[in-house]
């Protein structure tokens, strides 16, 4: 072949920079995968560590790394860079900063043996979008969380501007979003209900700007059958957003057969399980968590409980992972519960590998703090959810299961931010046994039909990412 040929060979390499937060890597790892697989690109992706050594969670998904995935840890900040009672927020987005000549360091390098194709980062990791125009490529935001998240960002320049108190909410009256029902203001992140002249929010508010006019695209991670609001109300909006889930580990690392859970679930009966996680990063206190022990017993359901260590001052006391080897003696847990349950539940200390879980024919119920990945992965095994939100934007993603997909029922919160074991107990029988129960499980087997095949080659997610990449392609004539 001659020069022309030859040139037509070359593979074009993404690459995509994760902030430290574990909850974006897996998807992250996943849109790493499809842009290989499907789509006959390179792909390297770092992650921006906060900690040194990365954390036991990270280094298990390194270890599963897809094929022509190239995932790299980048230097964690030094560890009094911040003081420690930093917000997670805040110590992500100093990681990012911190890692920008590392990612320009890389980029060069990488750009030197084959060339870019564009250079893709989550919400946190933008200030990284200088090393993109200084190479001459697209930059792009992969949105990990759903669009109703997004639609209210990308719609917060426009709501400062309307609001005159001293915080977003001094008025009374719910955010109203297109296809959505009202958010009230104990639904809202943290960060958009600081003071309006605080760093954290003029921060933010920077950001969504930026978003609406500073990059070349927007990629989010959910699917119009799940949200059909995708792009609703923006009509305005500079910035193309292409729907691209749901992304979430669909390969999970390998593990043995004879793994202890999996080896428990295939002794239980079909769709008896409750599954309890919290994900990576959540953590309940040390009352709460006795509490829920006894709530877990008390239903009488079969339960598989991914248990974390409590941490009373937040509930996100795990969000950078934890280090490895990182277990106790679980003697938070009430005087005798292991005992106790030892017919009919099981406790683990260790990530959970929750796709093997979810997938299992056993597992009826997911009881979950509602990340974003831990809800995608549920929808895609038809598991029905108790939204147990904990930060973030997860009180938001809850009244989307609950009120707009129907696949969950929220967990009452009692006085004192506290749940007891009643309403514990009660919640799981909601989703395991009656009409309710048999509702949601209907509505998501079919949202579960219609995220395969949206997934599949033919499919809308499918078609969504090959649009966002032929626009990035039409950057290199």
């Amino acid at each position: 072949m001659g020069e022309e040929g030859q040139e037509q060979t070359v593979r074009r390499r993404v690459l995509l920079l994760c902030s430290p937060c574990m909850g974006h890597l897996i998807p992250f790892a996943e849109l790493s995968r499809r842009l290989v697989a499907d789509h006959g690109l390179d792909a390297t992706l770092l992650f921006a560590a906060a900690t040194s050594p990365p954390s036991a969670q990270y280094l298990a998904l390194a270890a599963s790394a897809p094929d022509g995935v190239d995932l790299v840890a980048l230097p964690a900040p030094p560890a009094d860079a911040l003081p420690p009672s930093a917000p997670v927020r805040v110590r992500a987005a100093h990681a990012v900063v911190s890692s920008v000549p590392r990612v320009r360091e890389v980029a060069r390098s990488l750009a030197a043996a084959a060339p870019l194709a564009a250079l893709m980062v989550d919400m946190i990791g933008t200030p990284a979008r200088q090393v993109a125009a200084e190479l001459g490529v697209p930059s792009y935001v992969f949105f990990t969380s759903p669009w109703m998240m997004l639609s209210l960002f990308l719609h917060l320049p426009e709501l400062d501007a309307s609001r005159s108190g001293e915080h977003l909410l001094d008025a009374t009256e719910p955010i109203c979003l297109p296809g959505y029902a009202p958010i009230h203001a104990h639904e809202l992140p943290r960060s958009m209900l600081a003071d309006r002249s605080s760093e954290s929010y003029t921060g933010l508010l920077a950001m969504a700007k930026e978003f609406r006019a500073g990059v070349d695209g927007i990629l989010v991670n959910t699917f119009r059958d799940l949200e059909p609001a995708v792009g609703d109300g923006l009509e305005g909006l500079e910035v193309p957003v292409h729907p691209v889930g749901p992304l979430v580990m669909t390969r999970p690392a390998r593990v043995d057969q004879d793994h202890e859970c999996l080896r428990w679930l295939d002794q239980q009966p079909h769709r008896s399980v409750v599954y309890v996680s919290f994900g990576s990063g959540g953590t309940l206190t040390w009352q709460q968590t006795a509490e829920l022990a006894l709530g877990l017993e008390r239903s009488q359901h079969r339960f598989i409980w991914a248990v974390k260590k409590p941490h009373q001052d937040t509930a996100s006391g795990s969000f950078f992972g934890t280090a490895q080897g990182e277990e106790t003696s679980m003697d938070y847990l009430p005087k005798g519960f292991i005992e106790r349950t030892s017919g009919i539940g099981l406790v683990i200390q260790a990530w959970a590998k929750q796709p093997l879980i979810l997938a299992h024919a056993s597992v009826r119920c997911f009881i979950t703090h509602c990340g974003w990945n831990s809800a995608l992965e549920s929808i895609l095994n038809a598991v029905p959810m108790i939204a147990w939100p904990l930060f973030a934007e997860q009180h938001m993603n809850a009244s989307l299961l609950e009120i707009q997909v129907g696949v969950a029922t929220r967990i009452k919160i009692g006085p004192h931010r506290f749940i007891t074991k009643e309403e514990i107990a009660s919640a799981i029988h909601r989703v395991m046994e009656g009409q309710e129960a048999e509702r949601m499980m209907k509505r998501a087997s079919e949202l579960r039909e219609k995220s395969l095949y949206d997934l599949s080659k033919v499919g809308c997610t499918t078609q969504a990412l090959t649009q966002a990449l032929a626009q990035i392609a039409d950057t290199w004539k």
